[in-house]
Parts: C-alpha cells; structure tokens; sequence
C-alpha cells in the first residue's frame, strides 16, 4: 500500500471488509503488536472520509474497536486506516444461550458498545453480528465503520440512497424522498441492535424480518414468544427496539441500563449521607426513610434492580427535579428537603449509588 511505512509487516491474513475497503493483518513492530490495515477504495470521498475519522479516533468505548492511524499517499489523501486487532471469535460462532443470564451478557456489551457510539455524536449503520467480535478476554467489540455517519444538532442525518444490511435494516431505510435522500436517526441502530439480539435467540431470522422491506409486526420477533424466557421488562424494552416507529424506539442507553440492572440484581448498593451520618441501602438492608419534620420526606427501597421512591410528602427534589412517587434514584444524586426560599434552611443528603462493573 502507497503511504505505508517499513513499521507494519504483512502477516498474509486477509478479511471481509465493507464496501469501502479491503482489509489485512500486519504487525506493528515499532508496538510488537497486531493491528487490521484497510486499504480504502479510490471511490471513497476524502473530505467526508476525513471527517469520519477524526471523529472515530477520539472515541473510547471498550466495546467499539479503537482507530490508531490513518495512512496517506504521495498526494496526501487518505488511503488506509489501521484499526485495532480483535483476535477472538465471531459472535456466532459462540454456544446460543440457554439463560437469560448468558443472552444478557452476550446483549449489554451490544447495547453498550451502541450507546458509546451514539453518545459521541454517531450513527454506526451497519450493527450486525458480522461486525463484532468477542476478543480473548472475552470482551465484545463492535467495528467496520464504513458506513458510519455523524449526526448534527437535530441528532439526524441524511444520505443518498439505502447503505446497510438487508435484514438488519430499519423500516424507514426503505423510504426515500422524491430526490433520493433517506433520513435518519440512531434509531436505526436501535433496530438492527433489536434483531441482532433476537438472531442470538433464535439463530436465524424471521422470514418477515428478511424481507425487503420488512414486515413488521411480526409474531416470530415477539421476544415474549421465544423459546427463551426472558423478564418481562426485558421483552418490553427489546420488542421496542423492533418498533415500526423509529421515534417508539428506546435510547440504547436506556437498553443498556436495564440490561445491566438484571445482570447485577440484587449487587448494587447505595450509601447516604446527611449531617455526616452514613447509612447503606443494599440487599441486606432494602428499606430507608428519609424525613425532616416542617421540611419533607421520602421513603427508598431498594427491589434489586432499582432504588424505588415512594410516601413522597412536603418539598423534596432530587437533583434539583421534584421528586415523584413511583420514580427510581438516578443513580447517585442530592435529595434536597426543604422548598427552595428556605435558603440555608434546606436539607441536603448525598447518594452514591455503585455496583460492581459488568463483565462476560
């Protein structure tokens, strides 16, 4: 390849790579270690190209495989991107879960992975199991940003023409405007997250699901008619995900969160602290009653997955939002007692909600 340098050696290995490019094993020998080199096709637009990877190399997810350089020519365009090596096994290739706990830890590092991407301003658009591996660690990384697209202010975009893979393609991928642009949000992600997940269950997809556009509903894609029993919040928030509607379907940070609430059940703890006395809300000990007497109050339970909030009376606010009966903790936060003209006369209570990390 034009532009590369004596420091990356040609291991002989070739991969399948995205429409974009071509992609082959070298090792660093300045680094001692193996990175994938994708030589880029000369139809690849620089500028938009350009700009796609200064966005990539800023972003840090240790779900998302990392871009270490790109490779220039004689001329300086962009030739060739070097990618961080995941030597693992295809997603596929792994043992289908017969639990719920195996499918979740197959489906938060996904969802995870996803909600990095999007966070950092991204739409991937092309989520299949395809582009994934687990590495030797055991940990999921998402790649092969070749359709990658970053969003502006209105968290959406526009292209011309269908990009992505048919089966895993959101419904309004298939509804161009008159002048062929095709719009879209990170819903689309959203979705081909949904099918990925149910194709983990299932090992194959629907016939609905593979056609062009697909058809939906569809009752083989109901996770609440798999042969796997899953939670029924777990279905709800996944059947979401498949939702004809881009604007029905959940943030994947919200997927991810739940995801990961059942993966700890019953392991999160909160510790809170008002006039510098401590006291532990844990599995062990579910239940607390917060209250000042002419100020407010607050009762917080803890269900295993969640810090529930109930018996609100008075002024209480939580991050500065009033607090609601039926709510959960945002994770760690400030209950304030006390309506706001108090001043000084207010209560404040510090939360730290912690868990331990989830990990395969």
């Amino acid at each position: 390849m034009n532009g590369l340098t004596a420091r990356y050696v040609d291991l002989g290995k070739r991969f399948t790579a995205g429409g974009m490019s071509e992609a082959a094993l070298y090792q660093d020998a300045n680094l001692e270690r193996n990175v994938v080199i994708k030589r880029l096709k000369a139809t690849t637009e620089q500028k938009r190209l350009l700009d796609e990877i200064a966005a990539l190399q800023n972003m840090r997810s240790q779900y998302v495989v990392q871009i270490y350089d790109i490779v220039k020519d004689r001329v300086g365009n962009v030739v060739g991107l070097i990618e961080e090596y995941v030597d693992g096994s295809d997603l596929l290739s792994l043992p289908q879960p017969t639990s719920q706990n195996e499918f979740l830890m197959l489906a938060f590092p996904i969802a995870r992975g996803i909600a990095d991407i999007h966070q950092q301003g991204h739409v991937h658009r092309d989520i299949k199991p395809g582009n994934m591996r687990i590495d030797r660690e055991g940990c999921l990384k998402i790649f092969d940003f070749g359709l990658s697209k970053g969003l502006d202010n209105s968290l959406s975009a526009t292209t011309i023409g269908m990009v992505g893979t048919p089966g895993f393609m959101a419904p309004e991928l298939f509804r161009a405007s008159p002048s062929g642009q095709v719009a879209f949000t990170p819903a689309v992600d959203t979705f081909a997250f949904g099918v990925t997940v149910l194709g983990l269950i299932r090992r194959d997809l629907p016939a609905g699901m593979k056609h062009v556009p697909p058809q939906l509903p569809c009752v083989e894609a109901d996770f609440a008619n798999l042969d796997l029993p899953l939670e029924r919040e777990i279905q709800r928030v996944l059947n979401r995900c498949l939702a004809v509607d881009p604007n029905l379907r959940p943030q994947m940070s919200e997927v991810a969160d739940i995801l990961s609430a059942y993966i700890l059940r019953g392991r999160h703890k909160a510790l809170m602290v008002g006039n510098g006395r401590p006291y532990v809300i844990d599995t062990n000990n579910p239940s607390a009653k917060v209250s000042v007497k002419g100020l407010g109050g607050l009762d917080i339970d803890y269900d295993g997955l969640r810090f529930l909030i109930s018996n609100v009376s008075g002024s209480v606010f939580i991050n500065n939002m009033a607090a609601r009966n039926n709510g959960a903790l945002p994770g760690s936060c400030v209950i304030v007692l006390g309506a706001p003209e108090l001043g000084s006369g207010r209560i404040a209570i510090t939360i730290d909600v912690s868990h331990p990390e989830v990990g395969r």
